[in-house]
């Protein structure tokens, strides 16, 4: 009868598409390394929620049930199944074929699928191939039954349904080093966060652990790279090196709070890479407190090298196989300096001008002179050899008229003068002038 009725309305020229069956399987979610690195690639009926298709419409006897998956591929090698609610009504579907990777079909045999809950449709008995998957990539899946009626042609057919989604399984948020380090107190300790003697990084992971093929982690390690010069201020020993037992601890270089989980730290020769190795406790990755502690100026600490960046790559891995999550470096803050800064909007470098720039400290702390100059749509910056000697002038012009020539500025350009002592204490003055005529102009 239904039959009847759909080659009526084709006929007639009316579409069948409102006879349309929905998919309301709930997605799962999928750990992306999980999946991929521990050699499985796949995906099985077990693994997700129940495939089941609400049918809107009798399924008629040879016709097709064609499921469409996307994002995925169909393990060719296995049969897929489909069956009805409830086998009572005598109805039943016949695997075909794949006639693609992404394709499975099936037929009505034995009786006609009616369209009630009795007719709902299972798809189980696949695996899928998930080789390509990528992090928030999506498998779904849809259906369709094709009469062989060519008048007719295809029905019932559903909207994109998600049955997988997949997730970077371990993640980090930080909350980055920003200590500010004081001029007026050698560059030896900052001047906020608390406490003058610390900064701290905390890093905050979020861990997908429920997902599908979650992996449970066994450690983390964390690499940090900076400038750790000041922290020799810890080499009990005088051996010139950091070892494990001068690096971490209560009044050591670092401290590190992680729950419950432990931690073990190394560090380099040249004190630019801190690598700590978090052991997991109860399968649980704690968040992560590291503290950097400074002896400061009443302890005649080292001068904290700022300004400076750092960043943080953190790699989970799982003790029992290869499978890991990468964590590339990010941005885990900087260390900045309450020094001068000052800009000479305009200075001339052709053959035709000279220039005079001159830094005056009236303060007590000696500062180091950094000098970027801005031209032709390039940033160079340099440490200058002279410094900003204290209640002194220090004429820095041979040494920026050098540098203007080593970077090829041959025109104008913009320079910025930083100077690591105390602001109020610092000034700078440039003035350039013409050869020909002596005509002077003071631009600071």
């Amino acid at each position: 009868m239904f039959k009847k009725s759909l080659l009526a309305l084709a006929l007639a020229g009316v579409s069948v598409a409102s006879n349309a069956a929905t998919i309301g399987t709930a997605g799962k979610n999928v750990s992306l390394e999980g999946n991929k690195l521990l050699g499985l690639s796949v995906l099985e009926t077990g693994d997700l929620n129940a495939v089941v298709v609400d049918t809107g419409a009798e399924y008629i006897v040879n016709d097709v049930v064609q499921f469409t998956i996307s994002g995925a591929e169909f393990d060719t090698t296995v049969n897929a199944t489909a069956t009805p609610s409830s086998v009572a009504n005598g109805a039943s579907f016949a695997f075909v074929d794949y006639p693609s990777a992404t394709t499975v079909r099936f037929r009505v045999s034995t009786r006609n699928n009616p369209n009630s809950a009795d007719g709902n449709i299972t798809l189980a008995g696949f695996k899928l191939k998930t080789g390509s998957a990528a992090d928030k990539g999506t498998i779904k899946v849809s259906s369709k039954a094709i009469s062989v009626n060519p008048s007719i042609g295809d029905y019932d057919v559903s909207k994109d349904a998600t049955i997988a989604t997949f997730k970077t399984q371990l993640s980090s948020a930080l909350t980055k080093f920003d200590g500010e380090v004081s001029t007026s107190k050698g560059r030896k300790e900052f001047t906020n966060n608390g406490s003058t003697l610390k900064d701290a990084l905390v890093t905050t992971f979020t861990n997908n652990s429920s997902d599908v093929d979650a992996i449970t982690f066994s450690k983390v390690t964390h690499v940090l790279k900076g400038d750790f010069s000041y922290a020799i201020d810890y080499d009990a020993d005088k051996s010139g090196k950091l070892s494990a037992a001068e690096l971490l601890g209560a009044g050591k270089a670092f401290t590190i709070t992680a729950a419950d989980d432990t931690a073990t730290a190394s560090i380099n020769d040249a004190l630019t890479e801190l690598t700590l190795v978090q052991t997991v406790v109860n399968s649980t990755v704690d968040n992560v407190t590291l503290t950097a502690n400074v002896k400061g100026e009443a302890a005649k600490g080292s001068v904290i090298t700022a300004p400076q960046s750092f960043t943080l790559a953190s790699t989970a891995v799982n003790a029992g196989s290869t499978a890991s999550v990468v964590i590339a470096a990010k941005d885990a803050g900087k260390f900045t300096l309450d020094g001068s800064n000052d800009d000479i909007t305009f200075m001339p470098f052709d053959s035709q001008y000279a220039q005079s720039i001159n830094v005056t400290n009236t303060g007590t702390v000696v500062g180091a002179i950094t000098v970027s100059l801005t031209a032709n749509g390039s940033t160079y910056a340099k440490t200058l050899t002279a410094t900003a000697a204290a209640k002194a002038v220090t004429n820095i012009s041979a040494e920026v008229k050098a540098f203007a020539a080593e970077k090829g500025i041959t025109g104008n350009a913009h320079v910025n003068v930083v100077v690591n002592a105390p602001s109020g204490n610092i000034s700078v003055d440039a003035i350039y002038y013409h050869k020909a005529d002596a005509d002077r102009v003071k631009t600071k």
